[in-house]
């Protein structure tokens, strides 16, 4: 009796549509072989096929069905190629076409990391692998077993640590990490193309004063209230805001000269001096000002970023110096 993907019979009809696996190995793999190793991938936590050389599924363990969105046995018959999504299906096409004339040689592919299309639509990215099975185990027909490995949870987890690792946590801007990782990019893109990278720094005048008076949740929700301004306040989204400590803020400008970065400092100013905290249970009287610094690197005027940066806090020193509220530039 003819064993099936599922080891149980299988109708006329899916007989008409498909190959069957056991038929496709080696007359001198037992009975007991087979059941042995249908067990083993049925029992296997990764998603395992096996694929003849035009790429048709002859065997499916239920995890690659349940990452596929597929029942086990309607996979048998449907072409790997029609689940993979975008540039992997051109990429895994020709490979299975050049495997098609190559002779007596065991191949393998991968771990590749691919898009896969699910039954439902969705769109899942996973590792894949395919080697060739022995020739001990297989009839003339060749046949490859591959192995999928589901990578979303994964990928997910990666990119929600990924945006923590460069996210200040109570304001939601940048950090201080990913502040000097896109200013170290922006000053190679401006020293390349000799365009004008302009960096503002912003500190909340007596800030201390204002926690002292209305206590330190009050002071978080002001930074993000300032936080939130910031974001509205740069000029297109290749700006960076972010928060370079306690109650002071960046903003990185790349390819604005000067008299651009001192209408954004001034609209910043604008904003900040219409700024209410009635929303915090504060009297409509409580208001806060900023001093702001301006540096430009035009015409390598500046040896590293790191200069740069020093200069725009130099400007802000100034600017506290002179009576806070004001916006100082280094030209």
């Amino acid at each position: 009796m003819s064993k099936q993907i599922n080891n149980k019979k299988t109708a006329a009809t899916d007989n008409d549509k498909a190959l069957l696996f056991d038929s496709a190995l080696s007359s001198s793999f037992s009975h007991t072989q087979f059941d042995a190793l249908i067990e083993l991938f049925n029992g296997t936590a990764e998603g395992i096929f096996v694929l003849n050389e035009q790429g048709g599924f002859e065997f499916a363990n239920p995890k690659a069905a349940q990452l596929l969105g597929y029942s086990q046995q309607s996979l048998i018959g449907e072409n790997l190629l029609s689940f993979l999504h975008g540039s992997d299906l051109d990429k895994y096409k020709q490979t299975l076409l050049n495997w098609i004339g190559i002779k007596d040689t065991p191949l393998s592919i991968g771990p590749n990391e691919v898009a896969i299309n699910k039954a439902n639509g969705d769109v899942i990215e996973a590792d894949l692998s395919i080697s060739s099975m022995p020739k001990s185990i297989t009839s003339a027909q060749k046949l490859y077993v591959c192995i999928l490995h589901d990578l979303s949870t994964h990928k997910a987890m990666y990119n929600r640590l990924k945006i923590q690792a460069s996210t200040d946590h109570l304001t939601g801007l940048a950090n201080r990490l990913a502040l000097d990782e896109s200013l170290k990019k922006y000053w190679q893109e401006s020293i390349q193309s000799q365009q004008p990278l302009t960096s503002i720094l912003i500190d909340v005048d007596h800030f201390k004063k204002f926690n002292d008076t209305y206590g330190h949740i009050k002071g978080d929700k002001c930074l993000q209230k300032i936080a939130k301004m910031l974001l509205q306040c740069i000029p297109s989204r290749e700006c960076l805001a972010a928060r370079y400590g306690g109650e002071e803020f960046a903003i990185i400008l790349p390819r604005c000269d000067i008299k651009t970065a001192t209408v954004v400092a001034n609209h910043i100013q604008q904003q900040i001096a219409q700024m209410s905290f009635t929303d915090l249970g504060l009297p409509p009287e409580v208001k806060i000002t900023v001093s702001q610094g301006i540096a430009c690197e035009n015409n390598n005027q500046y040896r590293t970023y790191e200069a740069l940066l020093y200069a725009a806090d130099t400007a802000l020193y100034r600017a506290k110096t002179e009576g806070r509220n004001k916006i100082s530039t280094i030209v």
